[in-house]
């Protein structure tokens, strides 16, 4: 069983945050305008939580009227969660791009309606010593992925003699396509925060042959909040997915649970252009038909980072993201991108 690293970074992420914090010090000069860059839009790059929607942190306020927002972002994650016993396994060795571009659209009346687009690719990669180093430079578990190999590749899982799933390596994959319905329940005022509804179906678009997608329509739902106290935000949701399982996973007879996801972040803006940005995402068990922690244990992605505006409207930012688990999740995770508002 793989040891869990949760202690060394239930203190890194305290500590990440807390020099968050101190950078209030050097904000007792005029405080910077009052706008949110955040939160981070993260999203857990397993592989087979890939082929549901995974809801990302986002405001909880809608697009005003007319006002057309778009993003560009691309994460990379490198993964080594292997288990092979009797009667079933599942093999993630590797790494996984993902880049996905976001548009979204204020309709008006508090509501807002948004598409993303993504594409996948994988393959054996070239993290493997550097997170092989950073592993031993901070005591983190590596799951065993240092007594393998380096830069291999598998991605799949098998139950009973049947393949469930597999994602292809070295191919650029259409994923399935997430439509979004965000509706404000109420504005933030010195009463309470701002608290929005959000509702996403996710069309089969991907390919589920070859590890892109699920085969059928997936649909979230959740709720959001955020609230804003002088130079800093606090972000938070919760959402659950029910999800049409693929093919092949009802072949294997596994069965993915209603899934459910919460999220709570915070921003700290240190100037009128910077601000600095950590967050946790929770993600629970994929399913509890496959008896290996690599599908069945929960998923805590810590992140900090941060956003910059370099334009009138334009932000770019970027962020590094670990499982505090280390059981299901990704080893390491850096994304960046760039955001547009008009």
């Amino acid at each position: 069983m793989t040891e869990p690293k949760l202690a060394p970074l239930a203190l890194l992420f305290p500590a990440s945050l807390a020099l968050l914090a101190s950078c209030a010090g050097p904000g007792s000069g005029p405080a910077p305008r009052a706008l949110v860059r955040g939160p981070l839009p993260t999203r857990v790059s397993q592989p087979v939580a890939l082929l549901f929607p995974g809801p990302e942190p986002r405001r909880a306020r809608p697009e005003e009227e007319g006002v057309t927002f778009a993003r560009a972002e691309l994460s990379y994650a490198s993964i080594f969660e292997v288990r092979e016993g009797v009667g079933e396994s599942v093999r993630f060795d590797g790494e996984i791009a993902r880049a996905a571009f976001e548009i979204r659209r204020g309709l008006g009346h508090g509501l807002e309606l948004s598409i993303e687009p993504a594409v996948l690719f994988a393959g054996p990669g070239f993290l493997d010593w550097t997170i092989d180093e950073f592993h031993d430079l901070t005591g983190f578990v590596g799951g065993g992925r240092d007594d393998v190999e380096r830069n291999q590749y598998t991605m799949d899982v098998a139950r009973g003699g049947t393949e469930a799933y597999r994602l292809e390596r070295d191919e650029l994959l259409l994923a399935d396509l997430p439509v979004t319905l965000v509706a404000a329940l109420r504005e933030e005022d010195e009463h309470g925060p701002a608290v929005a509804a959000r509702l996403t179906v996710e069309l089969p678009t991907g390919n589920e042959d070859r590890g892109s997608g699920s085969g059928g329509v997936d649909v979230a739902a959740g709720v959001l909040v955020e609230r804003s106290v002088g130079r800093w935000t606090f972000f938070g949701g919760v959402d659950g997915v029910e999800t049409d399982d693929p093919d092949g996973f009802e072949d294997a007879g596994i069965e993915v649970r209603t899934l459910l996801f919460a999220n709570g972040g915070l921003e700290y803006r240190w100037s009128d252009r910077l601000s600095l940005l950590g967050q946790a995402l929770l993600q629970m068990p994929l399913t509890r038909s496959v008896d290996a922690e690599e599908l069945d244990r929960e998923i805590l992605d810590l992140g900090i980072g941060a956003a910059w505006d370099v334009g009138r409207g334009t932000t770019v930012f970027a962020s590094f993201h670990e499982d505090a688990v280390a059981a299901s999740g990704p080893d390491a995770t850096i994304q960046f991108g760039i955001a547009l508002r008009r």
